[in-house]
């Protein structure tokens, strides 16, 4: 009898300590999920806010429409003020290279430039801006030349000096200079 009792008292411990160990992994387990729940409630809080959020400013942005309608036609005005007064404009690329000659020679008769010979040299378009590239092989005076750089250099449509030589005729002429010349100018 000592033996059976022994053994029920053993089993006794042991459903204990099953017991123990039972209510102990539920706590870890309860404690874990409770955890889990806490992390995924303040992620959806945290969601909610940032969404709140966006709402704001959407709702600002919205009540502002108007004012941003009126900015955005104003700004395109302006956009297109610019490119017809600074970017050198034709209906067609072919008549924009034209008007491009036709404003370069104007620019140089008024200077007294006599201009031999115009190359349209290929265009480069980068970022939706065409560059349009003109060779000028002119002869004329320093006083000439000097002017018509002057001319380009303050005239109000986007044209620049890509590359410039000025060099003499000859040991004896010492009035007359070769004037090359690369010009570029903007369009879109």
């Amino acid at each position: 009898m000592k033996k059976l009792d022994y053994y029920i008292e053993l089993f006794k411990r042991r459903e204990i300590l099953l017991a123990v160990v039972g209510v102990l992994l539920v706590l870890v387990i309860g404690r874990a999920g409770l955890g889990f729940y806490q992390s995924r409630s303040q992620a959806l809080d945290d969601d909610i806010a940032l969404k709140e959020l966006q709402f704001a400013k959407f709702s600002r942005l919205v009540a502002r429409q108007q004012e941003f309608a009126a900015l955005d036609k104003a700004l395109q005005k302006f956009d297109q003020e610019v490119k017809s007064r600074k970017l050198i404009q034709g209906e067609t690329p072919t008549l924009t290279e034209v008007e491009f000659q036709n404003l370069l020679q104007k620019l140089a008769s008024e200077s007294s430039i006599d201009v031999r010979t115009t190359k349209l040299l290929p265009a480069v378009k980068k970022a939706g801006v065409t560059m349009l590239r003109l060779r000028l092989s002119c002869r004329a005076e320093i006083g000439a030349i000097k002017d018509f750089l002057i001319k380009i250099n303050n005239n109000e449509k986007f044209i620049f000096l890509h590359e410039v030589e000025v060099k003499t005729i000859s040991r004896r002429e010492k009035r007359f200079y070769y004037f090359n010349a690369v010009i570029t100018a903007f369009t879109v």
